[in-house]
């Protein structure tokens, strides 16, 4: 499998696993999603459909719309963690019924893990980007 191709699965993968994960979170363990978990999730399931697209056109031109995604869905994700550590400084970023400041899972926080995907996503589009132009 050639690298390009390689990065692009490996994307849309962790794209697919995070929304797959987080239906689960809400719709199984029936975890109320805060705002900001809405938002994460707004730039997290497209991708889940770009990169599978882009996959299976094996293009690898889609990796400034997921880059784009991610960045912005990693900054939301690292307020939402700024958030849940240190509430009463970051008081302006989610309303009742859910605050942001809830943590499901103490041991391994929801943003901590939209984070994580997001990064894994924006690393291989930037090696994707680095192989189109080579290309």
């Amino acid at each position: 499998m050639k690298r390009g191709a390689f990065l692009l699965s490996f994307a849309w993968v962790v794209a697919l696993v995070a929304t797959l994960g987080s239906l689960y979170y809400s719709e199984v363990r029936l975890f109320l999603p805060c705002e900001l978990c809405w938002y994460q999730r707004i730039f997290m399931y497209p991708q889940a459909v770009i990169l599978g697209l882009a996959l299976w056109r094996q293009d690898l031109g889609v990796w400034p719309y997921s880059l784009t995604l991610s960045l912005i869905g990693g900054s939301i994700s690292t307020l939402h963690l700024l958030e849940q550590k240190f509430p009463e400084r970051f008081t302006l970023a989610c309303k009742p019924p859910v605050p942001c400041s809830v943590e499901y899972i103490p041991q391994f926080p929801i943003p901590l893990q939209a984070l994580i995907a997001f990064l894994l996503i924006a690393i291989s589009m930037g090696l994707l980007a680095r192989e189109a132009r080579r290309g």
